[in-house]
């Protein structure tokens, strides 16, 4: 006799104050760590990279979490995962979480994600779904009917002012090998717009001195494809000072920026570094990508085209060029001054 593929589970969330417990059916007994663990070898065998692995298992750990804590889930299967089940824990994102909750060093009493920060943990979760589906791992796609969430504003990592490019580069000591460092690092970014891992893993190999322009190879770029970026004669000239210096300091090393140990400097190190600047400073925040921002940002201001602009900061969809660039209301009062029709007309009589 033929038995059903079907496997009934009973009591995966704990027993409530009544006593029952909860029945669902599954076409699959596979957990969600086993799922993912489906998901990752088969985005592993794609050749997608390490940190993006880790997003993945990252973000199904913040949802084991909540299922676990706060919807009382035992053990989660994937086949627990409804739309209904994921839209309450949209709500929890929305209404409940704390702000960087359990990261080491961030402080923020504000509940509720951003809307930027759910969307990008409900895209990961769309792309696991759409593969659970399709392998037979899950019955049904639950993120088949699950939207983004739609704020009032777009939010966005904001560029810098000009009075805090000034402030912040005038608080570094040149006399100090490591403030100097960190400054000719963000004067890389702000006239490059390199990504932090980018810049920090440069090498003399990387760096045409004639030329003036920086070399991204395709297993440092985010999107793996090699790009040329130009830089200013006088950030050049700094790359070569530091270089020299940090030779003389550690002996030969193809990497341009070093620790103060004469080993590779790291995003993480400059990141903790910046930080502990921002609260000297008394900047609300500060941040490595905020300069690729204020890059992005001034290149228009300053008459680039945002065609070119896509290309230099690798960005596959202009869409994503067009949401880096952020106008404060100065900027916008600035723009309008100079380009406005009438005020042109006026200055012409």
């Amino acid at each position: 006799m033929e038995t059903s593929n079907k496997r009934t589970f009973i009591g995966r969330r704990n027993a409530g104050s009544n006593g029952e417990q909860s029945q669902s059916t599954a076409l699959t007994d596979a957990t969600l760590n086993e799922a993912l663990d489906a998901f990752i070898h088969a985005k592993q065998a794609e050749g997608v990279r390490p940190r993006t692995i880790d997003n993945y298992r990252e973000h199904i750990r913040y949802l084991s979490d909540y299922l676990r804590t706060k919807l009382g889930y035992e053990v989660v299967y994937a086949n627990d995962l409804t739309s209904d089940v994921i839209r309450s824990y949209i709500q929890y994102l929305r209404t409940e979480k704390p702000r960087y909750e359990g990261a080491e060093g961030r402080k923020d009493n504000r509940i509720g994600l951003s809307v930027n920060t759910i969307n990008i943990r409900l895209r990961t979760l769309r792309t696991m779904c759409r593969f659970w589906a399709k392998e037979g791992i899950t019955e049904t796609n639950a993120m088949e009917t699950v939207k983004n969430v739609v704020g009032d504003t777009v939010e966005e990592v904001p560029g810098i002012s000009d009075d805090g490019i000034d402030s912040l580069l005038a608080s570094y000591d040149v006399n100090n090998f490591a403030e100097w460092r960190d400054k000719i690092l963000v004067m890389l970014l702000l006239d490059t717009g390199l990504r932090i891992t980018e810049a920090v893993s440069l090498t003399v190999d990387n760096v045409d001195y004639r030329l003036n322009t920086v070399y991204v190879p395709s297993q440092v770029a985010k999107n793996r494809r090699m790009r040329e970026v130009p830089m200013s004669r006088e950030v050049a000239k700094l790359l070569r000072a530091l270089h020299e210096e940090s030779c003389g300091y550690f002996g030969e090393s193809p990497y341009i920026f070093h620790n103060a140990y004469g080993e590779p400097f790291t995003a993480g190190a400059f990141r903790t570094r910046l930080n502990r600047r921002k609260k000297r400073l008394g900047f609300p925040r500060l941040s490595p990508h905020m300069f690729r921002h204020t890059f992005c940002r001034n290149y228009l201001l300053n008459g680039g085209d945002l065609f070119t602009l896509q290309k230099i900061v690798d960005h596959a969809d202009i869409d994503t060029t067009r949401k880096y660039v952020q106008m404060d209301d100065e900027h916008v009062r600035q723009q309008h001054n100079k380009y406005s029709p009438v005020r042109r007309l006026f200055n012409r009589r």
